[in-house]
């Protein structure tokens, strides 16, 4: 993996600072960033429950003016007698049914307007007064059965109403006695008396009126600018440490505040707050993710069941992290400064332990056979400083001495095991090929073919010649002498069925070869080929290249059965694991000795392919290193 050891220490040793370094930096991000997520978090509940709180005392503020309105026995009474008043005709409709004297129609007329005066005038103070000079609500309606309403505060007026208009009427006859808190609704009446344009909404309380005996009478509308009650909203989402936002939301999920708002985080606080318990109140703290920025939010809710009203206030992580990705870029400068000092001294400490380890690779480097036991490679001590690497040279000194004793040894050894191993297999060879022959001069004997018989014990005189030479590797022109010498005694057994052709280069006949390395091959492909129906054909075919020498032969029988030649790829694996010697039968195991020999002599240079071609037939290719002279 690594070039040198100098690398393997200075980039160990620099892998070691870093993996220090950022572990602690990680582990610093992380626990400060935890810190700081469970700190805002925190802040954020806090903020969440104060808001909360101070909503519910704006409610409360309403609903004590409300119970004050609703428990005035005077406002009641007033209330009836005047709404009583104004639903009966006139003086004028009076003296059109009744005939009467004009004195008497004017004293009536007269006595009812007082009457009215004295009912507005006494309604009107009881209710001021409720309302009183801090103002904790900035009007009071008083509506009717009858369709009609009156009016305390700012807009002091007696008028009529239609019932389609006011909704609530009906829901707080409806619903159990209480009271029901309304959105912020755009008021037109009030924001005449407010100059900013935050006095454009305002929130109503209602509830019902009734009688001593306990019956409904009527309404009561109790109302309040909304910037004031939602004051704690506001404060919190212009002036809050972590750049927040703040969301009120009603029981069903609606967004009433901020006033103007995006459908698309409505819909998403809709369902985040659905299915929640709304019997009482409660908080949750989680993450949440901002459908219209995207952006990743700590959010924390809050419910009050005596307002029916959600509390969301959310504020971005990296709004709430910025902070510690400043420190930590200044972190990062200086450990900067600190890793590449550290760095330097790796690097000065890979060069002074490798230094002395260089000269020693130098010195094994230059080495050859001639300085084995001499003192050429290490006449001085090294003195690198460490104990260890002195030892070490030494101890190569000494080694070098050793190893010629043991070389020698070596050497001998090896020699004489691979002479015996080519010699077994010679040896497995010569009795196959002899006794295939001998079986095919007795049938010629018998069959008293003289000219044949005399022709095929030339060609077995010249080939158990080659056989028994003691030569172990031959030049390619002597293999293919003998392989055509046994081409020729199967030719004159077969006549004209069989052909055969020798197509190798004049240059590839010089290459030394291992014995009976081809001839096995044209044995191999005779004996299978012929199985099949004549003519019979085999073709030998030489290649050179600049590596290696290549002898490929091919017959275009039926070729090797699928399942013998898994067979043979397995015994050839088995051969090149175990590297030994296989039992041979008179009749077989030609393919797999030439493949241990070639094994033996080339290695893993070797060429040994067996396939079956296209076209039928199958073709056997070996081939080994290329000798040089």
């Amino acid at each position: 993996m690594f070039k040198s050891m100098k690398t393997a220490l200075f980039l160990t040793y620099s892998s070691i600072i870093l993996i220090v370094f950022a572990t602690f930096v990680l582990f610093f991000y992380s626990w400060t960033t935890n810190q700081l997520r469970g700190q805002a978090m925190s802040t954020l509940e806090s903020f969440g429950v104060s808001i909360r709180d101070q909503l519910v005392q704006q409610i409360e503020q309403l609903n004590r003016v409300s119970l004050n309105v609703m428990y005035s026995n005077l406002v009641k009474e007033r209330f009836a007698s005047y709404m009583s008043e104004v639903g009966e005709p006139d003086g004028n409709e009076t003296a059109q049914a009744t005939p009467a004297t004009d004195t008497d129609a004017n004293s009536a007329v007269q006595q009812q307007r007082v009457r009215q005066n004295d009912d507005a005038k006494v309604l009107t103070d009881a209710l001021t007064a409720i309302i009183g000079p801090s103002r904790l609500v900035e009007q009071i309606y008083l509506y009717s059965f009858n369709g009609r309403y009156y009016g305390t505060g700012f807009d002091n007026r007696e008028q009529a109403y239609n019932p389609e208009d006011k909704p609530f009427i009906e829901q707080l006859l409806q619903r159990q006695p209480g009271k029901l808190v309304s959105d912020p609704n755009l008021d037109l009446q009030l924001s005449k008396y407010y100059s900013s344009a935050v006095g454009k909404y305002s929130i109503s309380l209602y509830r019902l009126l009734y009688d001593e005996y306990n019956v409904p009478i009527g309404a009561i509308e109790v109302k309040q600018y909304a910037h004031r009650i939602l004051a704690s909203a506001a404060d919190f989402e212009s002036n809050n440490p972590y750049n927040g936002h703040i969301y009120v939301l009603n029981r069903d999920g609606e967004v009433i505040y901020p006033f103007e708002h995006d459908d698309k985080r409505n819909e998403a606080f809709r369902s985040l707050v659905a299915p929640m318990d709304k019997s009482a109140d409660l908080y949750s703290s989680f993450p949440f993710t901002d459908p219209v920025t995207g952006e990743k939010q700590l959010l924390s809710l809050h419910y009050s069941e005596s307002t029916g009203w959600y509390t969301i206030l959310t504020t971005s992580e990296s709004d709430l992290f910025q902070p510690l990705r400043k420190f930590t870029f200044l972190l990062f400068g200086t450990a900067f400064v600190l890793l590449a000092l550290g760095i330097g001294l790796s690097f000065y400490a890979a060069n002074k332990i490798t230094f002395p380890i260089y000269r020693i690779r130098r010195a094994v480097r230059n080495f050859s056979f001639e300085h084995i036991g001499s003192n050429i490679i290490a006449q001085q001590k090294m003195k690198s400083g460490f104990i260890e690497l002195d030892e070490l040279h030494d101890a190569f000194q000494s080694m070098s001495e050793r190893l010629k004793q043991s070389l020698d040894h070596l050497l001998l050894a090896e020699a004489q095991s691979l002479q015996a191993q080519l010699n077994a297999l010679q040896s497995q060879m010569n009795p196959h090929f002899l006794y295939n022959t001998l079986a095919n001069l007795q049938e010629m004997a018998e069959q008293r073919m003289n000219e044949p018989l005399i022709a095929t014990i030339e060609h077995m005189s010249d080939f158990l010649r080659y056989i028994t030479s003691k030569e172990r590797q031959v030049p390619l022109r002597d293999e293919l002498t003998n392989t055509i010498n046994y081409l020729e005694i199967n030719k004159i057994r077969f006549g004209e069925r069989l052909t055969y052709r020798v197509d190798v280069p004049e240059e590839l006949l010089t290459q030394r070869v291992p014995k009976l390395a081809v001839q096995p091959l044209v044995e191999n492909s005779i004996k299978f080929g012929t199985s099949h129906a004549p003519p019979w054909r085999i073709d030998i075919i030489g290649t050179l290249n600049e590596a290696s020498w290549q002898i490929e032969v091919r017959d275009y029988g039926g070729g090797f059965e699928p399942d013998k030649l898994a067979q043979l790829h397995d015994k050839m694996a088995l051969l090149e694991k175990d590297s030994s010697l296989p039992t041979l039968e008179l009749n077989g195991m030609g393919l797999l000795n030439i493949y241990l020999r070639l094994n033996l002599i080339y290695g893993e240079r070797k060429i040994f392919e067996v396939r079956n071609l296209p076209e039928g037939g199958a073709s056997i290719r070996i081939g080994g290193l290329l000798h040089k002279e």
